[in-house]
């Protein structure tokens, strides 16, 4: 098995002896085995084990033994443990999608404070049948079917030609001491009830299922490779990318051929469901569902009248705090905007603002839009809802929500930053004192 190891590492390029590897390590058969194949074939690595505290007792005996292998092995070892409960129920997550939130989040910032080149991982070519059949009970589409890629950016699997069997059998064989998760024998769980239910009957059809999945998971990544050349092509056409968020013209994905695929490549990636996919398609056709939002754990999306706005959830729920500026002094000191004095007057641009020092009241606040702010728009009579401004101004809704007002000490706005001035603050050529102030973000 070790000459088998070795040509799979070298044949796919997975990775060489120069290497610095991080192997995700849970004490089971698997990753032990594939702990003790690097240790035997002379690669460098280090091990990584998370304690989800899931399994009472249990979960900190896994954690004894991997630091006991990691001694026997005479390898450093990176342990965390983490509340997975209390991070599902924040998240509205399952625990096995928390699980895998937390670990790779994890797994990431070992790679990069300690500068690990791979992430290694024991799936194996078991795994590979229960991924598909996974994938095509969530509806994933063609890219589901490629089951589990050998080399993911810095995440490496060099078990996928070994069977569950393999791996079993090189325990016995090699004496090799593992923790069994009594977890994996209760079919409460998808992946479980497939491995343990499902794929058993299978195998009376087909012993041989995992050479088979192995053979078509082959051909399916190449035409998987193809349609998604051109789901991307299509998407450059439709997807605008803006400062903190991207958007989608309804209009144009609705006179897509394949419109379906399309929103699913782009959603189903940042993991809205199917349910939610689906209510977004309907929205293209009848513009019913115009403000509705919907959520994954890092995004989310925002039906507008014209556009699918999508943005990082965290920018999203980062409410601004107003910020009070107490002098010309804290003025300049302020991060918003860049400011600067001026000895004559110049045409702004649209994002600058030109002020009178003169007609400042202190303290000047900067702030969001509240209910009922209007100001007189540069150039007009009258005054003018904040919120008829940003109708006819065409902002989405996520822009609203993020424009920024400096405002007055006298409650007057000064300028609807980076859109417009209020013509009460207009400068004339004879004005003196005056400041230039530029929006940069």
């Amino acid at each position: 098995m070790l000459k088998k190891f070795i040509s799979n590492v070298e044949k796919n390029n997975l990775f060489t002896k120069d290497d610095k590897l991080l192997l995700a390590i849970s004490g089971g058969a698997d990753s032990v085995t594939l702990a003790h194949f690097l240790k035997h074939t002379g690669f460098t690595f280090s091990l990584a084990h998370c304690n989800f505290k899931l399994r009472g007792k249990d979960s900190n005996k896994d954690e004894a033994f991997c630091r006991k292998l990691a001694e026997e092995l005479k390898v450093e070892i990176f342990v965390k443990a983490f509340d997975t409960k209390k991070y599902a129920k924040q998240n509205g997550a399952s625990t096995q999608m928390a699980a895998r939130n937390l670990r790779y989040r994890w797994f990431n910032e070992l790679i990069n404070t300690h500068q690990f080149d791979y992430l290694v991982t024991a799936h194996h070519a078991n795994d590979v049948v229960e991924t598909v059949f996974i994938n095509l009970l969530r509806g994933t589409g063609i890219k589901g079917l490629r089951g589990i890629p050998k080399k993911n950016g810095k995440i490496v699997r060099p078990l996928l030609p070994f069977t569950k069997e393999d791996i079993e059998a090189y325990t016995k064989t090699k004496k090799l001491k593992f923790r069994l998760d009594k977890s994996n024998l209760e079919d409460k769980y998808e992946r479980n009830f497939l491995r343990l239910k499902v794929i058993p009957k299978l195998k009376k059809i087909n012993p041989n299922i995992e050479k088979t999945f192995s053979e078509n998971v082959f051909r399916f990544e190449q035409e998987a490779d193809i349609v998604q050349e051109y789901l991307s092509t299509r998407l450059k056409a439709l997807l605008n990318d803006g400062v903190h968020f991207a958007s989608i013209d309804k209009a144009k994905l609705r006179q897509e051929k394949y419109k379906e695929s399309l929103l699913h490549y782009i959603l189903g990636s940042l993991g809205f469901n199917a349910t939610q996919q689906q209510n977004v398609l309907e929205n293209i056709t009848s513009n019913s569902l115009s403000g509705k939002k919907f959520y994954t754990e890092f995004f989310v999306l925002t039906i507008d009248r014209k556009a699918l706005i999508i943005e990082y959830k965290q920018k999203y729920q980062a409410k601004f705090n107003s910020q009070f500026i107490l002098s010309l002094a804290d003025l300049k000191k302020q991060t918003l905007c860049s400011v600067s004095t001026l000895k004559a007057f110049q045409i702004p641009k649209k994002n600058e603002l030109i002020v009178c020092t003169d007609k400042l009241i202190f303290p000047l606040e900067i702030r969001t839009k509240k209910t009922g702010d209007k100001f007189k728009p540069f150039g007009m009579k009258g005054f003018k809802l904040l919120s008829d401004f940003f109708k006819d101004e065409k902002l989405n809704a996520f822009e609203k929500e993020n424009v920024k007002l400096l405002v007055n000490g006298n409650g007057e706005i000064i300028w609807v930053i980076n859109h417009r001035s209020d013509e009460r603050y207009r400068v004339n050529k004879e004005d003196k004192h005056l400041l230039k102030l530029t929006f940069s973000d």
